[in-house]
């Protein structure tokens, strides 16, 4: 697999379109020829690398599109087939054809300058992920194709070794599935070396010196969005010729609710599944009756509903109901850089923010001396005055400070690769700091974005000494923080004991967040069928109007700190128009606005739930210029 030319043909034995089409995707999904999720992404592809354009016409820049003689082709021209078995490549042509599609096993053999030139190449190792059908079709089908034109491939089972992949590096091709985030900034943490290490996320083991000075040029040395996307492009084109990966759809999904729940925000390609605190902030049951439980189900139950160490959608979407973060994404434009209206940026916890380059000296880090830093990213954030934690305590720029720490200081952390980057913290007054970094990037604007946890609680846990090392297995790890610490972690003076923390009740100190919704005292239930049950936090500080469904954020100025509000007004009406009529089912055109059975984000608020019509109307010209999320 380090020739570049083996996997250049192994591409071209990838049926993309009939996957697509065929039985396990059913058309629910969008051919991707590059490293970025489409459509949501368009606006990052490099479609001189695909087959397709952004409106599904054909461009038929992909160069290796499924064709099994042009794998053929490249095996033989690059020596992989004996030439005195076949000295020319119309007679190997001939002999596939002639033998049924089929050639002989062993007949792909080590090219000249390898050590065993000539020898037929060892078995293939492909582990299939068999858990996930499109997934097996993918791998059985790549598998099969690799069979026929002469390779021996060996498919171990029936369950994938994890460890052997993540771990141990032990595979020659693996079915992998991935989400991708809102940004690609992934070429630096998934394509070079800085991720190539156990359970690292390279797990093609890529290190390419050209690929890597473009992916960090794309990522920790990216002064604007501008210069981003243009080394985007160049990553898509190096990882796509040199076929490093063979990128193969992006999902499609319908998710389902009940229609007497109204106000359920549907987020412009991510559905119901991110920024819960939009999604469910607004639900009410029609006609606006007092609030019903919300029954909200995933995937998979939550195994780990931990803010520092979950690691599945499904933990993701459970700890992002009970804690915030400084910033939120506009549910119309999540994909886009900037404050709203025009971009996807808006405020949260924090009501304004500032990037900018400066020059300073730092901590360089947990336990390092002071470093003096050049030209690198300054982020400032000004949070409101008014967040309470979920048990009464006012939160400040103080438990902001500590969760960096504390991500920095678990090598295995959810946040420890972002988080590593902050080098210095500065406390201006208790809801407002500034975050200096060791990378220029713009984005550290939203490297430092994850859920926020409460100093006063955590502090209590002990960190291990091997904590750093991302091997650690006590202090804040478990279902929950503590839940798998000592009794010797326990620091005294702690709000609860030992056996408090860590036994069935513990979530229910440790889930204390800021978020709207506050977790219900031993109510969880972990594995098949488990769950939790969250109540509507009455100290949460975000007030609604009714019958709102804008959620673009406006500024009173272009000079941070700057307050302002959401508005109902134009836009609203504007979507409403395009979506009336429709609904979320049927056919229709991807994001095309007002296309047929396509539900605009935001549009359904009004009951006969399911149908944007006359109601919506109604209660939207009821609220007409009202605001709402008005700073402090």
């Amino acid at each position: 697999m380090n020739y570049t030319e083996f996997r250049q043909a192994m591409a071209c034995l990838v049926d993309k379109d009939g996957l697509v089409a065929g039985a396990n995707v059913h058309g629910f999904g969008t051919r991707i020829d590059t490293q970025v999720s489409r459509p949501i992404l368009n606006a990052w592809v490099n479609f001189s690398d695909s087959k397709y354009d952004a409106n599904g016409n054909l461009l038929n820049n992909y160069p290796w599109d499924y064709n099994v003689t042009h794998a053929l082709e490249i095996l033989w021209t690059n020596d992989w087939y004996n030439h005195t078995t076949y000295p020319t490549l119309a007679g190997l042509l001939t002999a596939y054809t002639s033998g049924g599609n089929s050639l002989p096993a062993g007949s792909v053999v080590y090219p000249p300058g390898h050590r065993r030139a000539g020898s037929p190449i060892d078995t293939i190792f492909a582990y299939v992920r068999i858990d996930h059908p499109p997934r097996k079709e993918a791998g059985e089908n790549l598998a099969n194709h690799m069979r026929s034109i002469g390779i021996s491939v060996s498919i171990p089972g029936p369950v994938v070794p994890l460890t052997q992949v993540f771990v141990y590096h032990e595979y020659d091709i693996y079915t992998a599935g991935w989400s991708l985030g809102r940004f690609p900034t992934y070429f630096y943490s998934m394509y070079t070396p800085a991720s190539i290490y156990p359970g690292g996320p390279n797990i093609y083991m890529i290190s390419d010196a050209n690929l890597t000075y473009h992916a960090t040029l794309e990522y920790l040395n990216a002064t604007s969005p501008a210069q981003s996307m243009a080394e985007a492009m160049i990553c898509q084109d190096i990882i796509v010729q040199q076929a490093m990966i063979v990128p193969l759809y992006s999902s499609a999904s319908y998710i389902a609710y009940r229609t007497g729940t109204v106000g359920v925000i549907n987020f412009r390609g991510y559905g119901l599944t991110a920024g819960l605190e939009y999604t469910f902030m607004n639900a009410k049951t029609a006609p606006y009756s007092p609030p019903m439980t919300i029954t909200y189900g995933t995937l998979n139950p939550p195994e780990q509903i931990n803010p520092i160490f979950h690691n599945w959608a499904w933990d993701y979407e459970a700890v992002e109901s009970m804690f915030s973060g400084p910033m939120a994404v506009n549910p119309y434009n999540p994909s886009v850089l900037g404050k709203s209206p025009a971009g996807g940026d808006m405020p949260w916890m924090a009501y304004d923010w500032n990037w900018q380059l400066s020059n300073f000296t730092g901590g360089g880090g947990l336990g390092n001396s002071s470093i003096a830093y050049t030209n690198m990213a300054n982020v400032t954030f000004w949070f409101r005055h008014d967040i309470t934690w979920q048990d009464g305590v006012p939160f400040t720029v103080e438990d902001y400070n500590y969760t960096i720490f504390l991500d920095e200081a678990y090598g295995d952390s959810w946040g420890y690769s972002d988080m590593a980057h902050v080098v210095n913290f500065i406390k201006w007054d208790n809801w407002t700091c500034s975050l200096y970094f060791d990378m220029p990037s713009y984005y550290a604007l939203y490297t430092a974005n994850n859920g926020i946890v409460p100093q006063h609680i955590y502090k209590y846990i002990a960190i291990p000494a091997d904590a750093g090392s991302g091997n650690s297995v006590t202090g804040l790890h478990g279902e929950w923080p503590g839940k798998d610490c000592n009794s010797s972690e326990i620091l005294q003076g702690a709000p609860f004991t030992y056996s408090q923390l860590t036994g069935s009740g513990g979530e229910q100190y440790t889930w204390i967040g800021t978020g709207m919704w506050q977790y219900s005292p031993s109510t969880y239930v972990s594995g098949v069928g488990g769950g939790l049950l969250c109540n509507a936090y009455p100290g949460f500080w975000m007030k609604i109007t009714q019958g709102d469904i804008d959620f673009r954020y406006y500024w009173d100025s272009t000079t941070p700190p700057s307050g302002g509000s959401y508005v109902i007004g134009l836009t609203d009406l504007v979507l409403l128009a395009n979506a009336y009529g429709t609904s979320g089912n049927g056919h229709a055109v991807p994001f095309k606005l007002g296309g047929q059975g396509v539900w605009e984000p935001g549009c359904n608020i009004a009951p006969p739930a399911g149908t944007v019509g006359l109601p919506d109307l109604v209660t939207l010209a009821l609220n007409y210029g009202k605001t709402w999320g008005s700073n402090p």
